[in-house]
């Protein structure tokens, strides 16, 4: 077995930042008391993916996951497990008593990846979708504090519904693997490592799965008003920024063979602004005033401080999102100047950046104080 494998970073949210910028960018949004959570989630799901593809065997491969499978077993036992990125487990299952069945079909797909190298018919591209994301949706709900069975199943298919992109996206790198998780059905080729699809020949298996990939997403999507305040932006953010991979993939006709598709800054930019603007109009159509009373006792009265304290969410909720905005934004003219395409305007950027960042400061500073103001309703 590897060194490599028990060298795990001693913070997790190392891992996510430098494993995904998407889901980095989505954690920061979320609530303080649930990040780290989220991170530790993430560091040990990716921490297993990578003892099945890092594995210089697959005997090797099938050895980590027994012990990382032994483990999941030691944790529900209130046992300390053996290989340290388990401790990451460990804190997510006993803090919010996760079953024991969600991680162990996590490790189930991942066995999928060693023992199996095709995929047959739908209905067993759907299981491992479910056992390698779907699972993970499930464990990320309870962490935001979801319960619901109807909750649960629409966190389910947002998991599933970005698997689902990830397959459609990775056909090559899959491919050199020996693996095809498009069913026979949409792919009859069989993967093979010295003869290498074109990109007619998955075009129709590719646009199948983003079909059902959008169908994933609109059922999970419809999941996100479960979701506490603080919360909604954040998973809204990474399921749009999937989403937007598999619209990626159409606008460049399919091309997924010897071309990895990745969303752009700009589009990331764009999409966030849209999921503070859809997160906006959420909270407000979800606001009821009741009539208040002209007299002066209107502020101590429990409707107005209700009021107030919806109020003080909201303003925080809008500057939060402004800053975040603005943050962005000064990095996109940071790009630009370092790139200036005319020379005569090339301090531009310079200034629009300069004036981003401060804007980016004081929306946080008036998010800050609003949200203390929220906290004392």
């Amino acid at each position: 077995m590897s060194s490599d494998f028990y060298s795990v970073p001693a913070a997790e949210k190392s891992v996510i930042e430098n494993h995904s910028r998407s889901f980095s960018l989505a954690a920061k949004l979320l609530p303080r008391p649930m990040q780290r959570d989220v991170q530790r989630l993430y560091a040990w799901c990716r921490w297993c993916d990578d003892a099945v593809d890092e594995a210089s065997t697959q005997e090797e491969a099938q050895r980590q996951i027994d012990l990382l499978r032994k483990d999941v077993g030691l944790i529900f036992r209130n046992e300390v497990p053996q290989h340290p990125a388990s401790l990451w487990l460990a804190e997510v299952v006993r803090k919010y008593e996760i079953p024991r069945q969600w991680p162990m079909d996590l490790l189930d797909g991942m066995e999928a990846d060693v023992t199996s190298t095709e995929i047959l018919s739908i209905d067993e591209l759907k299981n491992y979708c479910y056992q390698a994301a779907g699972t993970v949706g499930l464990m990320m709900a309870r962490i935001l504090g979801v319960d619901d069975s109807l909750a649960l199943r629409q966190a389910k298919s947002l998991g599933m519904a970005m698997q689902l992109t990830n397959i459609a996206r990775d056909v090559d790198e899959d491919w050199k693997l020996g693996r095809r998780y498009i069913p026979a059905q949409w792919l009859p080729l069989v993967p093979c490592r010295d003869r290498r699809p074109n990109n007619d020949e998955v075009r129709k298996g590719v646009d199948e799965i983003l079909r059902l990939a959008d169908a994933f997403y609109e059922d999970g999507y419809k999941g996100l008003e479960h979701l506490p305040n603080g919360a909604r932006v954040a998973i809204r953010l990474a399921g749009r920024v999937y989403q937007e991979i598999g619209n990626e993939i159409r606008r460049q006709d399919f091309a997924v063979i010897e071309n990895r598709v990745f969303v752009p800054r700009s589009g990331k930019f764009r999409i966030l602004l849209r999921c503070f603007g859809e997160e906006l109009v959420f909270r407000f159509r979800q606001l009821k005033p009741s009539p208040l009373p002209v007299k002066s006792k209107i502020v101590t009265t429990p409707g107005a401080n209700k009021l107030q304290a919806a109020y003080e969410e909201n303003c925080y909720l809008g500057f939060h999102g402004l800053s975040i905005t603005c943050l962005m934004a000064m990095l996109l003219f940071l790009m630009v100047g370092l790139n200036p395409k005319e020379s005569a305007y090339s301090h531009l950027p310079w200034l629009y950046s300069s004036t981003c960042s401060f804007l980016s400061v004081a929306f946080g500073f008036l998010a800050n104080r609003s949200y203390k103001k929220f906290v004392q309703q």
